[in-house]
């Protein structure tokens, strides 16, 4: 009975591996994948009618350059190296100018402009009424002396006397400003030379030692207004430092507060113009700040150049 049992088990697994080997031998062919162990497969070789073949990164030509690109790129560095020293020369004469014209920006217009000036109508006036007070205390010291000799009676000489007195007292004192709205001639003068020795040592703080109206003429690119004929006195004055003789009253002096004015709309639009061309630089990454003598070096090689170059076209 057992036997049996194994016999029918044994040609039941043959029967199931008999299956198995049959599906096998029926079953495609697998794939075999190009990047077996130990293979290695090149990526760069594409199928020339493989659509991917247009979007190779690299392309199959000549990557040197020839002289004449080589050539065309070292002109264009030393023309962005001239530009750029150029630009740097700009600069730093602007700035030297806004040096130089720096006080133009800390002018005092109130005391330049003399609002409070006595006009010349107030002192007509005010010597008018100087003249009528002495030809009042001529009458009356006339009046006194006449009836001190006799000529007239002793009454009329007391009263010529006290009024004489009188007439001095407003003549030549501030007491009639208790009764009269005009302020005398002395305190008008007086008014005048205050306002004017003001202003005429503002105009001295502001020329200095060196003189200032002569170094605005050269902001003239700026502001055309400073070319009119009106200035020129000023800048040849200021120039030979002879400025502070010439000034003497209210017109000379408003003369130089509309230089001032116009000064200093000049001045702004330097400022301006050099600050713009500064932080743009900044931008592009490099700085046009230079001293002194990096100065003069450019001067003399800028020079050297245009010398150079007007000796070629000449030849």
């Amino acid at each position: 009975m057992p036997s049996k049992l194994t016999h029918k088990l044994d040609l039941k697994n043959k029967a199931t591996i008999d299956t198995l080997s049959s599906s096998v031998q029926n079953s495609p062919a697998p794939v075999r994948n190009n990047s077996t162990k130990g293979h290695v497969v090149d990526r760069r070789v594409i199928d020339p009618s493989s659509p991917l073949a247009s979007r190779e990164r690299r392309q199959i030509k000549n990557r040197r350059k020839t002289p004449e690109e080589i050539k065309n790129e070292k002109v264009a560095a030393l023309e962005q190296i001239e530009h750029r020293n150029d630009m740097k020369l700009q600069q730093h004469r602007k700035k030297i100018l806004l040096a130089g014209c720096e006080p133009v920006m800390g002018y005092n217009y109130d005391c330049l402009a003399m609002d409070d000036y006595p006009d010349n109508a107030i002192i007509s006036a005010a010597r008018r009424d100087r003249d009528y007070w002495l030809m009042l205390c001529g009458i009356f010291a006339s009046a006194f002396l006449f009836g001190l000799f006799g000529f007239v009676p002793a009454w009329v000489g007391g009263v010529g006397c006290g009024l004489f007195l009188v007439s001095l007292i407003f003549a030549f004192t501030s007491f009639r400003r208790n009764f009269f709205e005009r302020p005398p001639l002395s305190n008008l003068l007086q008014i005048r030379k205050r306002i004017e020795f003001s202003a005429l040592n503002h105009i001295t703080f502001l020329e200095g030692k060196d003189g200032l109206a002569w170094r605005c003429a050269k902001l003239v690119k700026y502001n055309e207004n400073l070319n009119r004929r009106l200035f020129s006195g000023l800048f040849q004055f200021s120039r030979e430092r002879e400025l502070l003789n010439v000034i003497k009253n209210k017109k000379h002096i408003r003369l130089y507060l509309l230089l001032m004015i116009e000064s200093q709309k000049a001045y702004k639009r330097l400022q301006k113009q050099y600050l713009e061309q500064h932080f743009t630089h900044l931008d592009q990454g490099w700085d046009d700040t230079i001293n002194e003598t990096e100065a003069q070096k450019l001067e003399q090689s800028l020079n050297k150049a245009e010398g150079d170059e007007s000796t070629h076209s000449n030849s």
